[in-house]
């Protein structure tokens, strides 16, 4: 379990545990135990993978902000790529990626970019222009790779993962224009490490890779999504009715592949 302290490998282990399932967690940041692992050492990595039949991959550098490119793409594909090839040698065939919706361009884009078509899907293109959305493109097309060789790996874009406390404080203050780079959209940190965990085991008769987008089915706007979209993205085809806060991803692929939905909503105490 990479970046096991970050705030979503938390919250994946919390679960494992729940589960019952063993796990190791690899992270810069010391365990309780103090024990760390550098992924950028392909030999703590492989140390850390020994006894393990499954990887989950949380570890990167979550936003570009605070931080020079060049280490940005550094880290985030060194890592990625440690932790795939040191799973392929140690016979580990099972693998979770943690991507990014922030792949698609919007997020990051220095001008803004409009989705052509909505709801989002797994095969909306991807027009970044960012480093950060570069790096969770690295990432996938190495699972890809991985993925042609034998391994079963999962990649998951996660939207923006919030608490629902933290969606319920964010929603009402931020400006809608903030929030149309994401389409007002999040995921809730529970349905996210869900995600993770239910890609352990994907649906039989599904490919031996598959990217899958991991959102809310709401947006994170009091104001209903057809009314949004006309205001703050006309130029985008809706391709199907979004009524009252529908979010403008669509999540089907998820349920096919590896069961999963999303439970979790801000609008609800």
């Amino acid at each position: 379990m990479s970046g096991a302290r970050g705030k979503l490998g938390r919250e994946v282990c919390r679960q494992l545990e729940i589960e019952g399932h063993q796990y190791v967690p690899a992270d810069l940041v010391p365990d309780t135990d103090g024990r760390s692992v550098d992924l950028l050492d392909a030999g703590a990595v492989a140390q850390s993978l020994r006894g393990c039949d499954a990887v989950i991959h949380c570890a990167a550098i979550p936003s570009p902000e605070n931080i020079e490119p060049v280490e940005l793409v550094r880290i985030n594909t060194l890592t990625t790529f440690n932790a795939l090839e040191e799973a392929w040698r140690a016979g580990i065939r099972t693998t979770v990626l943690a991507s990014s919706g922030s792949i698609y361009g919007p997020a990051w884009s220095p001008e803004p970019l409009v989705q052509p078509y909505l709801p989002v899907d797994e095969e909306s293109p991807l027009q970044y222009v960012d480093p950060y959305a570069l790096t969770k493109d690295f990432l996938e097309r190495t699972g890809q790779m991985y993925a042609r060789r034998g391994m079963t790996v999962t990649a998951l874009r996660f939207h923006w993962i919030l608490s629902v406390p933290e969606v319920r404080s964010l929603a009402v203050p931020i400006p809608e224009a903030d929030q149309v780079d994401n389409l007002f959209g999040y995921i809730a940190l529970e349905d996210a490490a869900r995600a993770c965990l239910l890609s352990l085991n994907p649906r039989p008769g599904t490919g031996p890779y598959e990217v899958l987008v991991i959102a809310a089915d709401d947006t994170t706007s009091a104001t209903p999504t057809r009314e949004l979209l006309a205001r703050h993205s006309p130029q985008s085809v809706v391709r199907r009715d979004l009524p009252l806060h529908t979010g403008a991803f669509d999540i089907s692929r998820a349920k096919e592949v590896i069961g999963w939905e999303p439970r979790a909503t801000w609008r609800r105490s």
